[in-house]
């Protein structure tokens, strides 16, 4: 097979994987509905009425339900049973990649908001008919809401590359690689730090160019950690992480190839 495109292919992945996994998404689903539903009684019953409680389910579903689902993306490839049968299937690897992010992507973020606001509108019927009162609905075009959601597809970048690339338990194994990950880059900036304000107290005695270069370049850190540009820092700051998603989607991809072509498949 061509490693090629085809939105057919990609539309008969997307509908297997729907047929495979609809009874798990509807356990979430359920015990969404049910969560929503009993701490909105337990609300009305003790006289506690939080406005916002659709929006914070929102958020809750989002990151719990979204990170899960993402860490499980590529279960048939941590399946030994169905590993190879996955492999094989008559589809690309970019096929496959999109098959398994559209949905914890763009199918969350349109189905989620409209199935919270559906949601709301039963409870808050329900609401109005028994205590007389309601909180008010969940409002799918708050920006907050699509704020969070740019907030959530940066944190699920790393664990859908997770999924593609760890075997067994791939959401404890992304906790830990981005733990040390964090650990690592402390321990980086704590050094930098360290080796630029070491050069306050250093003696330009008998130095040559390599120091002064070194030095030098101390020097200007901590100019700019004592007087930032914060302007610069927050526009750098926002691109960093605009890229870190697609960055990490293409390692993901880079990673399926790989093991298609490990197991021989063209």
């Amino acid at each position: 097979m061509e490693p090629s495109f085809s939105a057919r292919r990609l539309w008969y992945l997307l509908r297997g994987d729907f047929l495979a996994e609809w009874r798990v998404q509807a356990y979430f689903s359920g015990t969404t509905a049910a969560m929503l539903f009993v701490i909105s009684l337990m609300d009305f019953i003790y006289g506690y009425v939080e406005p916002s409680m659709h929006q914070e389910l929102y958020g809750y579903a989002l990151f719990i339900w979204g990170i899960w689902a993402t860490s499980r993306a590529f279960h048939p490839l941590q399946d030994r049973t169905r590993r190879e049968a996955y492999l094989l299937l008559p589809a690309s690897a970019l096929e496959k990649m999109l098959a398994r992010l559209l949905p914890v992507t763009l199918g969350l973020g349109i189905a989620l908001p409209v199935y919270i606001l559906a949601l709301s509108v039963l409870v808050e019927s329900f609401n109005l008919a028994v205590f007389g009162n309601h909180r008010p609905l969940f409002d799918p075009f708050d920006p907050g809401i699509w704020k969070l959601f740019g907030y959530y597809l940066i944190l699920q970048s790393p664990f859908f590359l997770g999924a593609a690339w760890f075997r067994g338990f791939p959401l404890l194994k992304t906790l830990l690689a981005l733990f040390f990950a964090h650990i690592g880059l402390a321990l980086l900036i704590l050094a930098m730090v360290r080796f630029a304000i070491g050069s306050f107290v250093w003696n330009p005695g008998n130095y040559d160019v390599l120091d002064f270069m070194l030095y030098g370049v101390a020097d200007n850190i901590v100019v700019n950690l004592l007087n930032p540009d914060w302007d610069t820092q927050i526009m750098i700051l926002y691109v960093v992480l605009i890229l870190i998603p697609p960055v990490l989607w293409w390692i993901a991809w880079l990673r399926l190839k790989e093991a298609q072509a490990n197991d021989g498949i063209q």
